[in-house]
């Protein structure tokens, strides 16, 4: 079996058991896809700490992610968290504008132990907590299999449409393999694809695509930040999880980063807003705390 059909295998189950997860969370219980997006969460947390080799830093590095978690009960106040989330997911978007510009100015092949330990916060943190407040609402329980299936319609066309006609290396210190026509190819052929199912569903094409050509880029720049630490570490994939994928790392690096922005641009202006935000906090994240 070759690489690609292992990719290909592995890739369809990892979608089947997303579909699982997100029809067990419509039809029988929202907190399957409360406790699987924790587990998922976990599996994400402890892959990035075997990033750090220090010790101290990994310790650290978990003990900041359990002060996090127990920030709901240290605020004791819906509105304050509430507030917390939208500006993390703010701050959270503007830290990677800022990655991906020092990626593409300074095509740098190397990070230390301490910026591998503060980026992991800046662009973690928020992911989990987006992954968790989107997940579990009955709305939005299939927003994360079409973030997770845009991002591999991405990262596959960009792929074979590089592997065929790629000439122009774009980063070519961190990530030799991603092209100029790659990425083009994926802008062109995500936001088409997501249009074509938006027809075949009767939702609106324009959202769509809209969508695939604000997703494209973003999953880009995931995909190649986390390969720039993997890099770093000399190491190829985040763990062996998954085969002929690595870990859930290498998975999903491109939704990592899609996940605050869609947070951001998608669920807040359109469906929440703040008048609603109290009553999505109460419903779906503060109960399982208290």
């Amino acid at each position: 079996m070759t690489n690609l059909t292992k990719r290909i295998c592995s890739g369809a189950v990892l979608i089947s058991l997303l579909f699982c997860i997100t029809y067990g969370t419509v039809v029988y219980d929202e907190r399957i896809a409360f406790y699987s997006s924790l587990a998922i969460s976990a599996i994400i947390l402890w892959e990035y700490s075997r990033f750090l080799k220090n010790k101290a830093f990994r310790v650290l590095f978990f003990c900041g992610f359990f002060l996090i978690w127990l920030l709901p009960i240290t605020l004791g106040s819906v509105n304050a968290y509430g507030s917390f989330v939208f500006y993390m997911t703010i701050i959270s978007c503007l830290v990677w504008v800022l990655i991906s510009l020092w990626i593409f100015i300074f095509d740098k092949p190397h990070l230390n132990n301490l910026w591998i330990f503060l980026l992991g916060y800046l662009t973690l943190i928020p992911a989990f907590v987006s992954l968790l407040w989107i997940m579990p609402a009955n709305t939005y329980g299939g927003a994360i299999l079409i973030i997770i299936i845009s991002v591999s319609i991405a990262d596959s066309s960009a792929y074979f449409v590089g592997k065929k006609f790629g000439k122009i290396k774009l980063l070519p210190n961190i990530s030799p393999g991603k092209t100029r026509e790659g990425l083009l190819g994926a802008i062109v052929i995500t936001p088409l694809s997501l249009a074509i199912y938006a027809i075949l569903m009767d939702y609106p094409i324009i959202g769509f695509l809209l969508f695939g050509l604000i997703l494209t880029p973003i999953a880009f720049i995931g995909d190649v930040f986390f390969s720039l630490i993997k890099r770093s570490k000399n190491q190829k994939d985040s763990s062996h999880l998954i085969p002929g994928h690595g870990g859930l790392i290498d998975l999903l690096d491109g939704s990592i980063a899609v996940l605050p922005f869609f947070m951001l641009l998608a669920i807040y202006p359109i469906d929440l807003g703040f008048e609603n935000l109290d009553n999505l906090i109460n419903k779906y994240f503060w109960t399982y705390f208290m």
